[in-house]
């Protein structure tokens, strides 16, 4: 990342708190409905609306890729949508910050953060009432992913893990079971959540469900030969999503890596010593990062940043994934990343081309 778009970023993040009171207070002068309509807690919940929206502006600012706050407001927007209380409130508010942050900040952040809020002004005014739900999007080929996803709703894990073991016995692969059943199944009952479709016990419930349907899978697919490679794989420090990096590590142990996954919300500095060398064994080859949200990017990028500073030369290659890196196609650059794995399934084969390009390159 480069240094004036990470200084532009916390020099917003320094005075989130403020901008979310200003814009507030603005919002409130603007519109005098809007104590009235949203009660005695109104104050404090859109603070905490601003501040979220605030946060995802400082990513956005840090990587220089306004799509990650303009998936924001329109998810904002979708919210507000389907608790019925329209869209107005919504633009509003993305108007007073707009306002707050050209009167309080320097043009060096305010110039580049109108810039994005505009866009997304004009994006929200002009877009669909509600994003498409992933299984939508996948037509039939989502059929068991919502078969999978209706039985854990109903708490009914086993009818769920049944629908999968009968693919296992159809010869479906553990890849093929991650993309076509269990993601759909995740990304659907999150977009169910933010839509108030689903209730946040139904979403721990089926995340919790799916991750032990998970650890059973494992130990019906027979494991390839070593190739000799060892990856460490996490999430980075704030990000609690652990299920894609799970995902991830247990096909590229089928496909015969050594894996040690590190699980969610891991500092960079612990993540650099992981990766060293052991006593029980050498250097990794790979460092396996995934994202579940936009806000992880800055993380990840300190992640590999600390990382590199700490090995050197001896660094591990750097594979990225999730659903940020989705959004921004180039943003795996900008974070240090050496690659981008737009698929689970597409990991082991990606990360074993770095390392062999890495190892050539020592070589020469």
């Amino acid at each position: 990342m480069q240094s004036a778009h990470l200084q532009a970023a916390d020099a917003l993040e320094s005075v989130c708190r403020a901008v979310a009171e200003w814009t507030v207070d603005q919002h409130c002068a603007a519109d005098a409905s809007l104590e009235s309509r949203f009660g005695p807690e109104c104050r404090r919940l859109w603070r905490g609306d601003v501040q979220a929206r605030v946060a995802h502006l400082v990513e956005a600012l840090a990587a220089d890729e306004p799509a990650l706050f303009l998936a924001s407001a329109a998810w904002s927007r979708a919210a507000f949508l389907a608790r019925d209380m329209g869209d107005g409130d919504v633009l509003r508010s993305l108007r007073c910050l707009r306002e707050v942050i050209t009167e309080h900040l320097p043009s060096t952040v305010s110039d580049r953060a109108g810039a994005m809020i505009d866009r997304a002004i004009r994006e929200v005014e002009a877009g669909p009432h509600t994003p498409e739900s992933p299984l939508e999007h996948m037509g039939d080929q989502g059929t068991l992913a919502r078969l999978f996803l209706l039985h854990l709703l109903q708490r009914e894990r086993d009818h769920a893990e049944r629908i999968v073991q009968e693919q296992i016995d159809g010869n479906m692969s553990l890849a093929e079971i991650h993309e076509r059943i269990l993601a759909p199944a995740m990304n659907e009952i999150g977009h169910m959540w933010h839509m108030r479709e689903a209730s946040i016990a139904d979403e721990h419930y089926c995340t919790a469900s799916t991750l032990a349907i998970l650890a059973r899978l494992r130990g019906q697919y027979e494991r390839r030969t070593s190739n000799g490679m060892l990856a460490v794989s996490c999430s980075s420090g704030g990000d609690m999503h652990d299920l894609g990096i799970r995902m991830i590590s247990d096909l590229m142990e089928l496909d015969g890596w050594n894996v040690e996954c590190l699980g969610a919300n891991m500092p960079s500095h612990e993540v650099a010593e992981s990766v060293g060398a052991q006593p029980h064994r050498g250097p990794a080859d790979l460092l396996l990062v995934s994202a579940g949200t936009p806000l992880a990017v800055r993380g990840i990028a300190n992640l590999i940043a600390t990382v590199r500073a700490a090995m050197g030369s001896q660094s591990p290659a750097v594979l990225v994934g999730g659903m940020p890196f989705h959004m921004a196609p180039n943003l795996w650059r900008t974070v240090g990343a050496d690659g981008f794995a737009p698929r689970a399934s597409m990991a082991s084969t990606a990360g074993a081309e770095l390392v062999r390009a890495r190892r050539a390159g020592a070589r020469a």
